[in-house]
């Protein structure tokens, strides 16, 4: 490891990870893997481990206000027993890498119905299962990015429990190349229903420093598989504008309409089609794709969507009298 983690978190690490009362260590450790018998703690494999054991209350945390976007996930941390009431919750305040190697040590866990083998701290837990590599980052007192906070977080869970919902494509996160280091824990994220993206085109944001009610709701989705919302992200130059023609013959006068679809149909940003005619004076077109003639002539009728894919309309109007 670049920088040996301090004393004192490794010290903080183990005792916040230390095992639930129901369970207790059994069976051999051999020093690289966690081992332990799920027959025991009478829990299966997965995600029905964690259960809610209370029930949430206003006030549980001061500072965690009705109706905040983020009291969601608060509220689900807090019922199975993720997060401790009774003090403030801080949403605004900044996580530490040693933080989120605590919760992910602790989901990792609970999922597998794991204690904590005696005498190991949360940082080796990780290191063991795979949850961090050794020279993956320099400080563990320093702030999380949301790009560092996602890929610990990604590997807290296996592949069974983030099963994929959305249809992400490589690269269509428009801040996430594939080349990005947090890449591949990001697009699992992004494809379980995890995380979203903080607009409609999906944005994540990657060097910005996570937030503790940013966690809380993004953890929160990982637990509890109902929360997990769905988009759709593909890359910008493989939407598609279709016509339902391609001409149109018209007279002076005569109005017709134009139907425009977007494939794929993923988010509302990209259905919103502008509408534009290259020679106002032949004829017009509306917002809705309506047509008017107004004298004879030619025209292109143009339907663009905000990421400027396009199609047209070739419009001849003439005068039959």
């Amino acid at each position: 490891m670049k920088k040996i983690i301090s004393t004192f978190l490794a010290a903080l690490l183990c005792l916040s990870l230390s095992a639930p009362a129901a369970m207790a260590y059994y069976g051999p450790f051999d020093g690289r893997t966690a081992v332990s018998s799920n027959l025991w703690t009478g829990m299966a494999l997965g995600l029905n481990n964690f259960r809610r054991t209370r029930d949430y209350y206003p006030g549980a945390f001061p500072d965690v206000p009705s109706g905040a976007w983020y009291e969601e996930g608060v509220r689900t941390l807090y019922e199975r027993g993720l997060a401790a009431g009774g003090q403030r919750f801080d949403p605004k305040g900044q996580v530490t890498l040693g933080e989120v190697v605590s919760m992910a040590v602790l989901i990792h866990r609970t999922y597998n119905g794991w204690s904590m083998p005696e005498g190991m701290s949360g940082l080796q837990y990780a290191l063991n299962t795979g949850i961090v590599t050794a020279d993956q980052y320099d400080d563990y007192t320093a702030p999380a990015t949301r790009r560092s906070f996602a890929a610990i977080m990604a590997n807290a869970l296996p592949t069974e429990a983030l099963r994929g919902i959305n249809i992400v494509m490589d690269g269509a996160i428009p801040d996430v190349p594939m080349t990005d280091p947090g890449a591949k824990g990001i697009y699992r994220l992004y494809r379980a229903g995890v995380l979203v993206g903080g607009d409609v085109w999906g944005t994540f944001y990657p060097n910005g420093l996570i937030t503790r009610g940013a966690a809380a709701v993004i953890t929160a989705r990982m637990v509890d598989p109902t929360l997990r919302r769905g988009t759709t992200l593909t890359d910008q130059g493989s939407y598609r504008v279709y016509l339902d023609r391609t001409s149109m013959l018209l007279v002076p006068g005569q109005v017709d309409r134009l139907t425009a679809v977007v494939y794929p149909v993923n988010n509302m940003m990209e259905q919103r089609v502008t509408w534009s005619s290259s020679e106002p004076r032949t004829a017009v077109v509306d917002q809705y794709g309506t047509v008017t003639a107004i004298q004879p002539g030619t025209a292109i009728i143009i339907a663009s969507t905000p990421s400027g894919t396009m199609a047209t309309c070739s419009l001849r109007v003439v005068d039959w009298r």
